[in-house]
């Protein structure tokens, strides 16, 4: 009697040993990308190949339904290596209108949204609603996030590389899916870069500020200065007042100048959106050569002014 309590309590305190389970997992963040939709369609069909080759070896070890005849069979099989192991695609608009989708031919539907702000496909939601809410062991995920920063950025973390959740996400058991899946994203979707993805990176606007920024303010502040308050004037005595006032004017203006080319140039772009983008760029080319003219200018006027 005593034993067999024992026993009763080992089994209910000691936990059973689980097998040790390895897997291969990599989140790849997508940033700096120029793709079309067209660029977006090949990466799903060929990520739709690796995942239908995953279903056709995953099928073929299913156990038999005795009740159903070979046609039968056969014909289950084949539906569920349509519905169960399709990738599934969503893709929602600048006014959060969606699209739903289970094929490529999402991507040239006329309902489809413009501009389009995000696309997000994975196989997750075909396999759950056939394995009791399951994840396979083989999953992928691709989120694109082509939406642009705030125009006035009130982030006081400046520092920080431009936010943006673009990422594929592949998690898997088997190595030949994780490699292939990987050489798709590397090879179609990462590779179209953006020539100025630079000042999204974390430092961007730091590097900005002391290389450019500041050094202009200063070059500004010293010469207005000297050319509307000089020394032994009227208004002497504000001097050094409007110089550090118009050193922060200048580093506003830079703050300001940057969110807006953040915002003209975004993280990644969607070449099938049809915004207004090019006619900032074009505004924000104006606005940069006038003040290049302008600081050239009062570099010059300063040197005139050295012995």
């Amino acid at each position: 009697m005593e034993q067999r309590e024992h026993n009763s309590v080992d089994a209910l305190t000691v936990p059973p040993k689980r097998q040790v389970v390895g897997w291969f997992e990599e989140s790849i963040p997508i940033r700096g990308c120029n793709v079309s939709l067209i660029d977006i369609k090949t990466v799903y069909e060929e990520l739709s190949a690796i995942n239908r080759k995953f279903g056709e070896e995953t099928i073929a070890t299913l156990q038999r339904n005795t009740e159903m005849s070979d046609a039968e069979w056969t014909q289950h099989k084949a539906f569920l290596l349509q519905d169960a192991f399709c990738l599934t695609v969503s893709v929602r608009g600048e006014r959060d209108q969606q699209l739903y989708g289970e094929d490529a031919e999402v991507f040239t539907s006329d309902s489809l949204p413009n501009p389009i702000r995000t696309i997000f496909f994975n196989n997750i939601t075909a396999w759950r609603r056939h394995a009791n809410n399951t994840d396979p062991e083989n999953r992928i995920e691709v989120f694109l996030d082509f939406s642009k920063p705030a125009l006035f950025d009130p982030n006081p973390l400046v520092s920080d590389p431009t936010p943006n959740a673009s990422s594929v996400t592949v998690r898997a058991h088997d190595m030949t899916y994780f490699r292939a899946a990987q050489r798709v994203v590397d090879t179609k979707l990462t590779n179209h870069r953006t020539w100025y993805s630079a000042i999204h990176r974390s430092f961007a606007y730091d590097i900005g500020m002391w290389a450019i920024a500041l050094p202009a303010g200063l070059i500004l502040a010293s010469f207005y200065m000297e050319k509307w308050l000089p020394v032994g004037g009227n208004l002497e005595a504000y001097r050094w007042a409007f110089f550090l006032y118009a050193l922060g004017i200048v580093m506003l203006g830079y703050r300001f100048l940057n969110g807006y080319t953040k915002w003209a140039f975004p993280v990644n772009v969607l070449t099938d959106n049809k915004d207004k983008a090019l006619g900032h760029r074009l505004a924000l080319g104006g606005i940069l050569s006038w003040l290049a003219f302008k600081a050239a200018d009062a570099i010059y006027g300063a040197l005139s002014f050295m012995p």
